[in-house]
């Protein structure tokens, strides 16, 4: 558990293991708590390090307010790579994270060794327009928690679908509006086949937000070097649900690098 300035402000992170360096950045109106069942597991084999983005967790805001748009998020991701020194990390993003990690991607190809979108592709499921922010904005932490518990699998405990909605209502109001808004606005489309960094998927087989359909055609894009594994029995947030047959996959993966 450790705190580093980046651009002036206080950043969470935690950081486990040795070896290659792995970094994973947590979904919407989440935090590093997100990973709580996959950190040191894979940190057997890995140096891993979770970290909260600005205004998530315990990390502090921006001055200039919350962040809405992927891009910049990633901007500051690599400001945290640049403050830690850290040496082609394997980015694994989760939700919008994997679309913060193919920018990372393209951005930083020559420091950056793979990424991993875990439930993510370069662009959204059209469903975030003005009806949908307008429902957001009247009560969020309401709209999060009931949004995030119907995306998990059916198949997923009971016990595991309220941890994963009693993580989001951590997230401050202001913070979790622009995330959603963030990722409603978000699109790759145009740049994915730029992409020279190998692309690993793993997703949720019964994830509706972002379905594999939807990675799949990502993955269709892209002209670097690509894999995908789906893993039934699980909704949006795979590493939380079934985190043993994740951590598995992901490690399989690894292998194939």
């Amino acid at each position: 558990m450790s705190y580093c300035t980046v651009r002036g402000i206080r950043i969470y992170y935690e950081m486990e293991g040795q070896g290659d360096p792995v970094i994973l950045l947590h979904g919407a109106c989440q935090d590093t708590l997100s990973w709580r069942f996959n950190i040191k597991p894979l940190a057997e084999k890995f140096q891993v390090y979770a970290i909260d983005l600005p205004g998530h967790g315990k990390s502090a805001l921006l001055p200039e307010g919350p962040v809405d748009n992927l891009e910049a998020y990633a901007d500051f991701v690599i400001d945290f790579i640049d403050t830690l020194q850290i040496k082609n990390p394997i980015i694994v993003g989760h939700s919008m994270s994997g679309g913060i990690g193919m920018y990372i991607a393209l951005k930083r190809p020559e420091n950056t060794r793979l990424v991993v979108p875990v439930d993510g592709a370069a662009f959204t499921n059209g469903t975030y327009g003005a009806e949908l922010f307008s429902n957001v904005a009247i009560n969020t932490p309401d709209w999060m928690e009931i949004n995030f518990r119907t995306i998990c699998s059916k198949n997923t405990s009971p016990e595991r679908v309220n941890e994963i909605a009693f993580d989001v209502q951590r997230c401050a109001p202001k913070v979790a509006y622009n995330d959603i808004y963030a990722y409603g606005n978000f699109s790759l489309r145009d740049r994915v086949a730029d992409l020279q960094v190998p692309i690993f998927f793993i997703h949720g087989e019964d994830d509706w937000s972002i379905t594999p359909e939807m990675a799949r055609e990502t993955q269709k894009m892209l002209k670097c070097r690509s894999e995908f594994r789906l893993l039934a029995g699980n909704g949006h947030f795979p590493h939380t649900e079934n985190p043993d047959s994740f951590n598995k996959a992901f490690l399989e993966l690894m292998e194939l690098l």
